[in-house]
């Protein structure tokens, strides 16, 4: 081997060696700085040595978090339900005609309020004038049946007359009186004067009225209908008589009772709600829909814009507490578990927190009951979700 041989592999060795050492001085490197930024990055959040959680009081500050206190809040159990508006049974009214007639003129419109008494329809006909004939003609007859059984009675007395016209002329009159006194209640409850009927002056038509307060529900004729007393033409609803009818499932049955509270709204307003008190509880069970229905009454019922057959749903409250709880904003999820953040201690810049297991129970608007409470009095409650946890 030449020297000049010796020299290039004498080199090519310092070359090899020399790279080598530069790559393994870069991995070395590249690994302290690895694991420096985990490190740092782990810092932030917990102490593996203590396992608290660490924020600073910067932080604290500027993500308006806030630490609370257990604290008591009502709890209620509930049975939803569903149900609709009802006028009670004296708060409505179907109406219909005393006397066959023809609809001649309509006063009210649907959705008109009416008083006790107001105008509703205008009804004329044949039989209407021919009920007025015959009370004509009965007052006439009467006068003379009445005076054929007094001069039958005096001729009775003095022996003169015989015992069977007597009994004639009597019966005849009552039979007559009878019929007379019934076309009087008929055509008094019509609204018409009598006395101007039995003098030969009869009305060519009658006006139906309303027998009660309330708004006109529906209407039903026409003009120039004509219309069967067993027809209903109209009905009325007195919006003051308003009561909630709600039914229940039967596996509720046993939880309910008169006196209770209800909270309830109209289907498809969530934010408007009402009060109401359960003043009557079924006795039998809807076979369609497996479901008592109750009543109950509505609270301050004046200032409240419910309409008849409105649907609504809500809870019945069958009991009620007072217990140990927290607002939902303390509670944090994860994985099925429940957990709050416990205030553990703090340094000039630091606050330190401890994850602490809870167990809770039922929920209202803002609270969550506590079934297993944490023995600590600083509970971090307000900002919560803005910590990063791991």
């Amino acid at each position: 081997m030449t020297l000049t041989d010796r020299l290039f592999r004498i080199q090519l060795k310092t070359y090899n060696f020399n790279e080598m050492k530069r790559n393994i001085t870069f991995i070395l490197i590249m690994f302290s700085v690895l694991q420096f930024s985990c490190k740092t990055k782990t810092a932030e959040i917990t102490e593996p040595e203590s396992g608290l959680i660490e924020i600073t009081k910067a932080q604290f500050q500027s993500e308006n978090m806030e630490f609370g206190e257990l604290v008591l809040a009502s709890f209620s159990d509930l049975v939803h339900f569903t149900g609709n508006i009802i006028p009670s049974v004296s708060g409505q009214a179907q109406i219909s005609l005393p006397v066959p007639g023809v609809i001649t003129k309509i006063h009210c419109n649907p959705g008109q309020f009416v008083s006790k008494g107001g105008l509703l329809f205008d009804i004329s006909g044949n039989e209407f004038i021919d009920m007025q004939k015959d009370f004509a003609e009965s007052a006439a007859l009467i006068k003379r049946l009445k005076s054929d059984f007094e001069r039958a009675t005096e001729l009775s007395n003095d022996n003169i007359g015989a015992k069977k016209d007597l009994v004639l002329a009597e019966s005849a009159y009552n039979a007559e009186n009878a019929k007379f006194n019934a076309l009087v209640v008929k055509l008094q409850n019509i609204g018409l004067d009598i006395s101007k009927i039995e003098g030969g002056t009869f009305y060519t038509s009658y006006t139906l009225k309303a027998p009660m307060k309330g708004y006109v529900n529906r209407i039903y004729a026409t003009i120039g209908q004509y219309v069967q007393p067993a027809e209903t033409i109209s009905e009325i609803v007195d919006i003051e008589t308003f009561q909630l009818k709600i039914s229940v499932f039967e596996k509720d049955i046993n939880k309910i009772e008169s006196g209770q509270k209800v909270e309830f709204q109209a289907t498809g307003n969530k934010k408007e709600k009402f009060a109401a008190k359960l003043i009557s509880v079924g006795k039998s069970i809807n076979e369609n829909t497996m479901s008592i229905d109750c009543l109950a009454e509505i609270e301050n019922l004046k200032n409240t814009r419910l309409v008849n057959g409105q649907f609504v749903e809500g809870e019945i409250v069958v009991a009620s507490d007072t217990v140990l709880s927290l607002p939902k904003t303390a509670i944090i999820t994860s994985e099925n578990e429940n957990y709050v953040l416990v205030f553990e201690n703090e340094t000039d810049e630091i606050i330190f927190l401890r994850k602490t297991d809870i167990k809770t129970g039922r929920t209202n608007n803002d609270f969550i009951e506590l079934t297993d409470f944490p023995g600590s009095n600083k509970i971090l409650v307000k900002g919560v979700y803005n910590i990063q946890i791991e």
